[in-house]
């Protein structure tokens, strides 16, 4: 009986995304201080006003992809006071 075997091997240079992972997180956590801070701001002025009726929408946009998505879908379903 016969013994066939098939053996690849893959190299990947994989520095690029490695280096635009690193870029993206350090955005993303830039902007969850941005957000902390504005929560903060935002606390002083609770029940002071009411913004009724008015919807605001922001994207993350990276490479035509939208990446925050994910990030809006959280911020909305915790208790905080900041609705995106």
């Amino acid at each position: 009986m016969a013994n066939n075997k098939l053996i690849i091997e893959v190299t990947a240079d994989t520095t690029e995304a490695l280096e635009g992972i690193k870029e993206v997180t350090e955005a993303a956590n830039e902007c969850a201080e941005a957000l902390e801070k504005l929560e903060k701001v935002m606390g002083r002025f609770k029940g002071k006003s009411k913004l009724k009726g008015i919807t605001v929408e922001l994207s993350t946009v990276l490479n035509g992809k939208t990446i925050a998505s994910d990030t809006v879908k959280r911020i909305n379903d915790s208790n905080s006071n900041i609705r995106i």
